[in-house]
Order: C-alpha cells, then sequence, then structure tokens
C-alpha cells in the first residue's frame, strides 16, 4: 500500500474553521434557544395553572437545548478544527494530487494530472483575514478543494500544477 501524503495545511486554518464553526452554533443556537427563551418568558409571567405548567416544561427544555448547543460547541468550536488539521494531508508529484482528509469517514483522493481542466485560488473575509487561500482543482469529474494554504503558497502551486497539466496533456 502506497504511503499517505505528509504535506500539512497552514496551521492558521483552525482559526478559520473555528471562527466559522463558531458563527454556524451561535446562529443555530439562536434560531433553537430564542423562541424557546420568549416563550418561556411569557408563559412564567401568566398567573393561571396551565401557564404555570407550561412554563416549567419550557424551561426545561430551554435547559436541554442549551445544554445541547454547549455540547456542540466545544463537539465543532473546540475540537474537530484541530483533529480536522491533524487528519488533513495532501501531495503534489509530478504526476498525481493525492489528498487524505476525513475524521470519521476517511477519504483518499488521487487525482491525475491529464484530468486536470482546471486550478484556481480563491479568498473569502475570514480566509482573507488569516492571510490564506483555498486552492481548487477541477475535473470533468468536479472540483476538490485544498483548504488553508499561505496565500503564496497556494499562488505557486495553482501555478505549478497549471503547468504540470498542460504538459501532461502535451504528452498524449
Amino acid at each position: 500500500m502506497r504511503a499517505l501524503p505528509t504535506r500539512k495545511l497552514d496551521k492558521r486554518i483552525i482559526t478559520v474553521w473555528r471562527l466559522s464553526a463558531l458563527i454556524n452554533t451561535v446562529l443555530w443556537s439562536a434560531f433553537a434557544l430564542v423562541p424557546l427563551g420568549i416563550g418561556w418568558l411569557v408563559s412564567a409571567t401568566l398567573r393561571d395553572a396551565e401557564s404555570h405548567f407550561a412554563a416549567f416544561v419550557l424551561g426545561w427544555v430551554f435547559a436541554a437545548a442549551a445544554a445541547v448547543a454547549l455540547v456542540f460547541f466545544i463537539a465543532f468550536v473546540v475540537i474537530a478544527p484541530r483533529v480536522r488539521w491533524l487528519r488533513w494531508s495532501f501531495e503534489v508529484g509530478e504526476d498525481e494530487i493525492d489528498i487524505h482528509k476525513g475524521i470519521i469517514w476517511r477519504e483518499r483522493i488521487i487525482i491525475p494530472l491529464i484530468r486536470v481542466q482546471n486550478v484556481d485560488t480563491k479568498q473569502g473575509p475570514i480566509l482573507r483575514a488569516n492571510h490564506l487561500a483555498s486552492f481548487t482543482v477541477s475535473t470533468a469529474a468536479g472540483a476538490h478543494e485544498i483548504p488553508g494554504l499561505a496565500v503564496d503558497e497556494a499562488d505557486v502551486l495553482r501555478d505549478r500544477v497549471a503547468l504540470l497539466a498542460r504538459i501532461a496533456q502535451e504528452d498524449v
């Protein structure tokens, strides 16, 4: 069996993944907790017995939802980005690109350079703030992204893969 690729992503991608997960966790938690909290507060201010019981139930549901949100925060913001970075590796050879990634479902992608149709780099606002870029290789079968490279490294890699793909296609 062939050895796994050894080249790692820039470590700053952990911060990008954490920030992205934090934004998602806060938004989804707000969508779940705000309506529950409002319902709980409204039912708690009413004086009849049914509202008192509803406030009791909604209080427990709110507490359970807040606990779930905390678990998601710890799992996806604190733990997962570091583990994801540890499990991500790639290598660009003379004939192929080898990508190895995944935490639970491991994935190994080998892209022959002769199949490469397009290469590009891109940056969103969070990547740009961390001086990182993503490198994308497109083939007829789809696109494959290598996230979290230093901007200059992504540009060099894009140009190198474009040149190697052109040479590989000329040799056919």
